[in-house]
């Protein structure tokens, strides 16, 4: 601590506002701890007990911990548990539904539980929303402030905008009780400057590079920590910013009556500010220009202040024609009308005709060079010669207010329950199709198969030329694409060594019976056929006084009949075969096939009657192979018997299970 006005060769520490100390009881002098640092709360889970601490949990946030001259690194500790990096307290009162709480033109500085906002130069307000208003004066005015309460002895932060044509002059002024220390900042010969006294004598810093007087608003700025000063014009960095420590001493007492606003407190009219200032700030406290008190600050006194900064230059001065005024803020300028430029004759000023006058830049400003050339100066997002072409700009998104959120949300939720809707019900229609039997299935496309006896229901009986949704005509045709099943080598073999003269479907073996004479006895249930089939006329007539034709072994080549009068063979020579149900199956799929791709079959919606066991069929029953035996014993039913043997004899291996079941029922019988 300095003595105040005995300067600096003469101080004291203390440091009891900041510091305390204690002696341990009793002669213990060494601490002995074998548990691990535990920073903010206590881990209860490990078996030490802690009895002496009542309350064992901290809350809020720690930085900088330095135990020993260690700096621990707290993003990285052995063990944790409900803590975060960062200080989420206050770093979350920064933000307000996802946007800066500050707006766009302030900074935020999170609090406990609030925060406060730091606007940029020429703003206030609680969100940096406000302009601050300007104020003029006049070269004889000035501004008296009161604090309520005194100022850091080692800190000192003025900013202020101001905008001035005057020299030399003083912005704000800081004195001491006794007035043998002060800090002032002024505008010195145009260049910003300050002056200051912190008890070993007078110094001052300047920053040469940038001048004030130019009629500009201009953002200046003082920092002091201690004995260091820091001016910033604008914004500081590069030349606009200089540093200096030319004192030895660190402090100044700062009377809280005598804060005074464009002059030097004694007041000294020579040194009075003129211009316009607004937006004081002093120690982060924004100082009042209007006479309502404001952050603990009143004004004592007000002199030639006014509202606004206004300038009627070319109200004072006349141009003689055609030359017209421009007001450059309390100056004036003589200057050609628009499209003119000005031409020296010796001393004489006249204005000259030029492109400009014929606006020739769309956007931009014309430059006349030369009666007959210009330049054309384009904004920004303009080029060209004459600032015709548009560039594409980038402009900083401001964001969405919640209402905008809001109704961006409902609108959102609104399409989803519309897909979601239209989803239900289509759903529902395809659902209902399903329930009502509607099945269209193409007979080319097999892939979809309905499970209740393949039942297609048409909406109009007949199928009319009116009917062209819910009947396809391509269920009339023919399937084009064969099946697996199918044997066009057999069918081709069949038509050119046996042409049918007639076309015969059998239900149980569906084949073709092998001849018989005409004066033979009837034949058996096993040899009969029934032409049940609808064909065509043509076919029917045929059938209908044709005789059975031979069929066709298809496990052997095709062999010639014996001679007229020449002796069958007893008996054939039995083959050791092989017979299984998987035979039988793929025989009857080729019979089935073979007779759907015949040329003469029907459409696949004509109407087909087929002799069912038990249905009436002429040919009987196949489930009992003896029945005929059984009735009675007669010589040509035991030559029947003996023709049935040899004739499935000859029709080759697929038919030996048939065979054998004939002669196991004729060995039951003997």
């Amino acid at each position: 601590m300095e003595m105040e006005g005995l300067g600096s060769w003469l101080t004291t520490e203390d440091h009891s506002s900041c510091e305390v100390m204690g002696v341990t009881p009793n002669t213990d002098r060494h601490l002995n701890t074998s548990q691990v640092l535990q920073l903010g709360g206590v881990n209860e889970d490990i078996p030490y007990i802690y009895p002496q601490l009542q309350h064992k949990h901290f809350t809020g946030c720690i930085r900088n911990l330095i135990v020993d001259s260690k700096l621990y690194d707290l993003g990285s500790p052995a063990d944790w548990q409900s803590s975060s990096p960062g200080c989420l307290t206050t770093d979350s009162s920064c933000v307000n539904m996802g946007f800066p709480a500050c707006g766009h033109r302030g900074r935020c500085h999170g609090e406990w539980g609030s925060f406060s906002c730091q606007c940029v130069a020429g703003y206030t307000g609680q969100q940096c929303e406000e302009e601050a208003p300007e104020y003029s004066f006049d070269g004889h005015s000035h501004l008296h402030y009161q604090l309520a309460s005194a100022l850091p002895a080692r800190r000192t932060w003025i900013q202020v905008l101001v905008r001035t044509r005057k020299h030399s002059s003083i912005i704000i002024s800081l004195v001491s009780r006794d007035q043998s220390e002060y800090l002032r900042l002024e505008v010195f010969q145009g260049l910003l400057c300050t002056f200051y006294n912190l008890g070993d004598g007078e110094y001052n810093l300047t920053l040469p590079s940038y001048r004030l007087d130019n009629g500009e608003w201009h953002e200046v700025s003082l920092d002091r920590h201690d004995n260091e000063m820091t001016l910033r014009l604008d914004g500081g960095g590069g030349k606009r910013e200089v540093t200096g420590s030319q004192s030895r001493s660190r402090e100044i007492i700062i009377d809280p009556t005598a804060v005074m606003l464009g002059n030097s407190f004694p007041s000294e009219s020579n040194k009075s500010f003129q211009g316009c200032i607004r937006d004081l700030r002093l120690n982060g406290r924004y100082m009042p220009l209007d006479s309502q008190p404001r952050d603990g600050v009143s004004q004592v006194s007000v002199q030639g202040l006014s509202v606004g900064c206004s300038s009627d230059s070319c109200k004072k001065y006349h141009c003689k024609a055609p030359f017209t005024c421009v007001d450059l803020w309390r100056v004036h300028e003589c200057r050609c009308p628009p499209g003119h430029m000005i031409h020296v004759n010796g001393t004489k000023k006249s204005c000259v005709y030029t492109l400009c006058a014929t606006r020739p830049c769309h956007r931009g400003t014309c430059v006349a060079q030369s009666p007959s050339k210009f330049t054309c100066h384009c904004p920004e997002g303009y080029r060209g010669r004459h600032c015709e072409t548009t560039l594409a700009v980038y402009r900083e998104d401001v964001g969405l207010s919640f209402s905008s959120l809001f109704a961006i949300c409902i609108c959102f939720m609104a399409l989803l329950v519309l897909l979601l809707g239209i989803f239900l019900y289509t759903r529902w229609r395809s659902y209902k199709g399903l329930k009502e039997s509607v099945y269209h299935v193409s007979a080319h496309h097999d892939g979809w198969e309905d499970i209740r006896e393949n039942v297609l229901n048409y909406d109009e009986e007949g199928g009319g030329e009116e009917d062209q949704n819910a009947y396809d005509m391509a269920e009339l045709q023919k399937s084009l694409q064969p099946s697996p099943a199918q044997s066009v080598q057999y069918c081709r073999s069949r038509a050119l060594h046996h042409p049918p003269p007639a076309h015969h479907l059998h239900h149980h073996l569906l084949h073709q019976a092998p001849p018989v004479p005409a004066s033979a006895p009837p034949l058996d249930p096993l040899s009969r056929t029934s032409s049940s089939t609808t064909l065509p006329p043509s076919a029917a007539s045929t059938s209908s006084t044709a005789t059975t034709t031979a069929s066709l072994r298809r496990d052997v080549p095709p062999a010639r009949p014996p001679a007229q009068g020449q002796a069958r063979p007893s008996q054939l020579a039995r083959r050791s075969l092989s017979f299984s149900s998987q035979d039988l199956a793929r025989y009857l799929c080729e019979i089935i096939r073979d007779a759907d791709q015949h040329p003469d079959t029907g459409p696949f919606d004509s109407l087909q009657v087929f002799s069912t066991e038990g249905g009436g069929s002429p040919a009987g029953s196949l489930s009992s192979f003896s029945s005929a035996g059984l009735d009675g014993g007669s010589t040509g039913e035991v030559a029947g018997e003996a023709r049935r043997e040899e004739t499935l004899g000859e029709w080759g291996p697929r038919f030996e299970k048939l065979r054998a079941l004939y002669e196991r029922a004729e060995a039951s019988d003997l």
